[in-house]
């Protein structure tokens, strides 16, 4: 495999673990994390995964006409600019201290960019000695898949660069993936300390305790009454367990929807008195009750499942 291919193909393998561990991590949950930071990195992971795709190509060949070979030239250095910005962006998102493009070999192909593709006439902003230039490509040395040569003119001088498809394109990638790495890092020990912190405090044991009491007295007859006070303690359970919920924001969908079809089906217990037959109110409430019971379970697992993943170490 060419070295370029290699480096582009390392360089997504941690993009992929990135945007997966922001999608699993309870820190980087939207309840947690800055909204406006949260729409920069993804949209940063997504800008790194179209570059892949894009540059993954060049290898093949750019077009055999000039006109198109030339603009593919551009749109090359171009590419390789927007993955440097989105390795910038993926650390401003995550609050990262330091330089993500520190890297000389990166710096190198973004003065290259600049002088060549982006604004040469003001790339005086960047680089050694902050000349300004203006810049050509070489139309007659165009090769359609090893690269080009460019020509910079400075004020005072002129320079040819040779411009190779696949040894700027590992350049990029190989420091890219560097800076991506010390982001999962830091990705990954804000999420061990939030689960150490949060794991002691198990979501499912305050809601459990004497859960199978309750359960078990919700089962009584209608004119008994400690079915009432069952229903009086269950209701009881719900609003303490969603107010933590809450609190430590972890309230998701899965726990949402069994605690308001378990409140339903309370509120219908509440009207039992409502039909007339004796035998038709025995039914009902059998029906409710294993009904509640089913959320019951139902909401139990997922705050154990919180609870083991909390208990696990991330990474």
């Amino acid at each position: 495999m060419n070295e370029d291919v290699s480096e582009l193909m390392a360089l997504g393998r941690v993009r992929a673990r990135l945007h997966a561990k922001a999608n699993d991590y309870f820190f980087y949950d939207l309840q947690r994390w800055d909204r406006a930071n949260w729409r920069l990195f993804f949209g940063a992971t997504d800008a790194l995964l179209d570059t892949e795709f894009a540059l993954s190509n060049v290898a093949r060949g750019i077009p055999a006409d000039k006109q198109h070979a030339i603009l593919a030239c551009y749109g090359y250095l171009q590419a390789l600019y927007i993955q440097q910005d989105a390795v910038a962006l993926i650390w401003r998102a995550l609050n990262l201290a330091g330089e993500p493009l520190a890297d000389a070999k990166v710096r190198r192909v973004r003065e290259l960019r600049n002088r060549i593709a982006g604004h040469p006439a003001r790339a005086e902003k960047v680089g050694s000695g902050k000349r300004p230039s203006s810049s050509i490509i070489n139309l007659h040395d165009i090769d359609r898949s090893s690269g080009f040569k460019a020509v910079i003119y400075y004020d005072d001088d002129m320079d040819v660069v040779d411009v190779s498809f696949s040894q700027l394109l590992a350049d990029n990638c190989c420091g890219l993936t560097e800076s991506l790495l010390e982001a999962e890092r830091t990705m990954d020990e804000r999420e061990a300390a939030f689960r150490q912190a949060e794991k002691a405090q198990p979501l499912s044991a305050a809601f459990e305790n004497g859960l199978t009491y309750t359960l078990e007295k919700l089962r009584s007859g209608p004119g008994d009454s400690r079915r009432e006070m069952a229903m009086r303690m269950l209701e009881r359970s719900l609003n303490d367990l969603e107010a933590q919920l809450k609190d430590r924001k972890f309230w998701y969908e899965a726990s949402e929807y069994p605690i308001v079809s378990i409140r339903a089906g309370l509120r219908l217990g509440e009207r039992l008195h409502e039909i007339a037959e004796a035998d038709r109110i025995e039914q009902t409430w059998w029906v409710i009750s294993e009904g509640i019971d089913s959320h019951v379970q139902n909401l139990l697992r997922h705050l154990r499942a919180v609870d083991e993943k909390l208990a696990e170490t991330p990474g």
